[in-house]
């Protein structure tokens, strides 16, 4: 069987265009999304396979787009191992008992992917079986500073003072514990691929609150241990973080495959910053889909005109997920106007 087109694209093969998905594709936006999510529970649609799979393959039957990304959350790996965590509307997760010191990681040791996240597995089979055989399934996981940002604060907030506070006062002692939860992410990655999955995103949506000095010192290496096992499996592996433009200089020693950037800079400006080392996805903001048809149409012509100019495959996306209330029209404008250009 040929390799899928967004694979092929990475690989250097030439497809004719630049491949597209975006991020929260199967979300709150759908109409079919918010129809199933009035009979579940948010955590019954991602640990329930039947459901997880309906839902994750929206997009696909709705939308021209060349990946399915699996419906599944960041702190699942946590949850499937008994760590409490509630969903809450308007509020996003909230942790019932927060982890703050590096025995509350040691939890992570005894994580068994086929055991506490067996959903995770069938649903992927499912999809797989399910998919388009040119699509390309993604499997996903939050970076554990991300992960231990939501179970060390409790919830989301502005300041970070648990985590941050940590990292000040024992550096070494909170990268130890994130070591914990780096192990376990791998091993739920690559059960991810065991069951389907074709390539791997890794989110890291607040590294944007990490100091340059933690990152380099202590948070980089761990994280290309994690990066570096994913490779020597022959695995694709895309990297997302957000507002950590201070630290592009820097990852140009991450060992990853594609870095996925959000909206503030241009793909050719992350391309100069990081050496070219990376391919690139991204990066439309997500609030131009708010927009009329139009301006999103000449937005995209724009983002693949920038994606023309770099030196590696590009895929094109959002600079972070679909919104809610995000006009259908306008996504499909995006996606259509992105495959009809060639490159």
């Amino acid at each position: 069987m040929s390799e899928p087109l967004l694979l092929k694209h990475l690989s250097g093969e030439p497809i004719g265009r630049f491949p597209v998905w975006m991020m929260r594709q199967a979300g709150r936006y759908l109409p079919s999304y918010r129809a199933i999510r009035e009979k579940h529970s948010f955590w019954e649609m991602a640990t329930v396979p039947e459901v997880a799979a309906e839902v994750s393959l929206l997009p696909v039957n709705e939308l021209p787009t060349d990946a399915v990304i699996f419906f599944s959350d960041i702190l699942t790996l946590p949850y499937g191992h008994g760590v409490g965590i509630e969903i809450q509307e308007s509020v996003g997760p909230v942790v019932a008992a927060p982890l703050r010191g590096r025995a509350d990681f040691e939890r992570f040791a005894t994580f068994r992917p086929e055991t506490h996240t067996a959903f995770v597995g069938k649903a992927l089979q499912l999809i797989r079986q399910r998919m388009p055989a040119e699509k390309t399934l993604l499997g996903f996981a939050g970076a554990p500073w991300t992960v231990g940002s939501y179970l060390i604060e409790g919830r989301a907030n502005r300041h970070f003072q648990n985590i941050l506070g940590w990292m000040h006062r024992d550096p070494h002692d909170l990268t130890d514990a994130l070591g914990r939860l780096n192990d376990a992410t791998l091993a739920y990655l690559k059960y991810q691929v065991e069951n389907g999955a074709q390539a791997v995103q890794v989110f890291d949506t607040w590294l944007s609150e990490m100091p340059r000095g933690f990152f380099v010192e202590c948070y980089r290496p761990l994280l290309n241990t994690l990066f570096r096992a994913l490779r020597e499996e022959k695995i694709p592996v895309i990297y997302f973080s957000k507002h950590a433009h201070h630290l592009l200089a820097d990852f140009r020693e991450l060992e990853v495959d594609v870095l996925s950037v959000d909206n503030l800079l241009s793909l050719p400006e992350v391309e100069r910053r990081t050496d070219a080392k990376f391919s690139l996805q991204g990066n439309l903001d997500p609030l131009l889909l708010f927009c009329d048809q139009g301006i999103v149409r000449r937005e995209t012509r724009r983002l693949v005109a920038e994606a023309r100019e770099l030196k590696r495959p590009a895929i094109l996306n959002l600079g972070h997920g679909v919104l809610p209330g995000t006009p259908v029209e306008t996504v499909r404008a995006f996606l259509e106007e992105a495959r009809q250009l060639w490159i």
